[in-house]
């Protein structure tokens, strides 16, 4: 028997009682507190017709009412339709629609987009994560149903958008329960002191849930900005630190060399998104080399490799994206599927209980799960002979025959005049051409010609960009990795 999340989120509450357990702000919420408004919340939804298996959605924000309105999805066995902020209404309704969803839960802060989302799927209830749900609150003993094994769809969350879409993906309860036990053996099985950005990404909002179900205590703090996280890290004892994606674990290992000490009680500070820049992961190390994870998954396929502190020790490890974490087999393998030989490039194909139950709506994709539970992720990539893995870039960049961006883009962010580097390919009259487009570090500008000489000197004329842009950002999708389909459009000329 496996315990399922929601139990073990409710467990945690309870074992928290009169300490706090979500801050944000002034705020301080206590597990008996948020058990009261779980309370209310499950008896007013009960009251108008919600019950046990039934698909609820929500337009989930910043606030502390969202991960609550979580738990009370959890505590009465729900579907549960996380509605992110850049999600198409269409993408969204389309969901809603065919998981016949009863109830629409939105943030405040998202209330001018519930008017849209219901003529695009219209529910017959519909609550604000307010006083409208959970005030007054009442007594009551909350549980939650232990579906841990259960093949049920749980939670339905949107990918990326790297492709250029927002797919639907849906995880069932086991799932859910196995991408907990991950955690717990990557991240600690202790209580958790979490600090996060809430940001419009699926994984920080599932951290939280983490970090409840550890008797622990999640901080959600809007303001990313280095120096805001590194005082609230130390004022608040903050143990686990998401540092968002690489850039933003640069930018914060940046400004720490400018305080005396790091936060006194950091045991972890997690990463991930996008592939590392060398370069730059070496500078981090050696400020954070020992409390540095980095993670690499996929919204299809879970939490998938981790490299940790002694890893982030070693200069030649600083390019990978870590081993197997437990429970997750890795393949490299060719256009046939064939299995490739360690150090050979494929596609990085991976089985793990962890993995989605396939897209919502077949129309949008077909679920890439092959009958014995193999995932394609979409990435590129080799394992060396350690089973470290290292991302190279995705198989639908359409780059020319034989390159891959990352090798180029390490190049460029090696140089110390440039902040962040992408490339990517623009049509041509005989094929794709290879273009990129840098961003300058502050004071700086580097010079384009002599970047696309370095490259040339490091990976061979073939791997030189025939035009590189000076951009001011380059641009992101929500889960912080480049877009690059914009930056084709952007720069592809008629």
């Amino acid at each position: 028997m496996s315990a399922g999340l929601g139990a073990a989120v409710v467990a945690g509450l309870r074992e928290a009682g009169s300490r706090e357990v979500l801050v944000r702000g002034d705020r301080r919420l206590t597990g008996e507190e948020v058990l009261a408004m779980v309370a209310t919340a499950t008896a007013r939804l009960t009251a108008a017709g919600v019950r046990p298996g039934d698909t609820v959605a929500c337009l989930y924000g910043s606030e502390l009412e969202s991960p609550i309105g979580r738990v009370v999805a959890l505590a009465l066995g729900l579907r549960y339709v996380h509605v992110l902020r850049g999600v198409p209404v269409t993408v969204a309704g389309q969901v809603m629609r065919t998981l016949r969803t009863s109830a629409l839960l939105y943030e405040p802060s998202r209330g001018d987009e519930v008017a849209a989302l219901l003529e695009a799927c219209p529910v017959p209830i519909v609550r604000g994560l307010d006083a409208d749900l959970f005030g007054p609150p009442r007594e009551g003993v909350v549980t939650a149903p232990d579906l841990g094994d259960s093949p049920e769809i749980a939670w339905v969350t949107f990918s990326s958008g790297s492709t250029g879409e927002r797919k639907a993906v849906a995880y069932e309860h086991r799932a859910e329960a196995a991408q907990y036990r991950v955690a717990r053996a990557v991240f600690g099985r202790e209580r958790w002191r979490l600090l996060v950005i809430p940001l419009p990404r699926y994984l920080p909002d599932v951290f939280v849930l983490w970090a409840l179900a550890s008797g622990g205590t999640a901080i959600l703090e809007p303001d990313g900005r280095p120096e805001r996280l590194a005082d609230v890290a130390e004022r608040e004892n903050v143990t686990h630190l998401m540092a968002g994606c690489p850039a933003e674990l640069y930018e914060l290992a940046d400004h720490l060399e400018t305080r005396p000490a790091d936060p006194p009680d950091l045991r972890l500070v997690i990463y991930g998104g996008a592939g590392p820049v060398p370069s730059r992961g070496a500078r981090a190390a050696r400020r954070l080399g020992a409390v540095l994870m980095q993670t690499y998954g996929t919204s299809e396929g879970g939490l998938l490799t981790s490299l940790g502190p002694r890893d982030h020790a070693r200069p030649d490890l600083l390019a990978s994206v870590g081993r197997a974490v437990p429970g997750v087999e890795l393949r490299i393998r060719g256009k046939d599927g064939a299995d490739l030989p360690s150090e050979a490039v494929g596609e990085i194909w991976v089985r793990t209980d962890q993995r989605m139950r396939g897209y919502v709506d077949a129309a949008i994709g077909t679920a890439p799960v092959t009958g014995d539970g193999w995932v394609r992720t979409g990435d590129l990539g080799h394992l060396d002979s350690s089973g470290y893995l290292f991302l190279l870039g995705r198989t639908e960049e359409g780059l020319p025959e034989g390159l891959h961006s990352r090798p180029i883009e390490d190049v460029l962010t090696g140089h110390p005049a440039v902040m962040g580097a992408a490339v990517f390919a623009v049509p041509g009259p005989a094929g794709p051409v290879l273009e990129g487009a840098v961003v300058a570090r502050e004071g700086q500008r580097p010079d384009l010609d002599e970047l696309r000489g370095l490259v040339r000197a490091s990976l061979g004329h073939d791997h030189e960009p025939r035009r590189l842009h000076l951009v001011d950002e380059i641009p992101c999708g929500p889960s912080g990795k480049p877009n690059k389909p914009a930056l084709t459009s952007r720069f592809t000329h008629p």
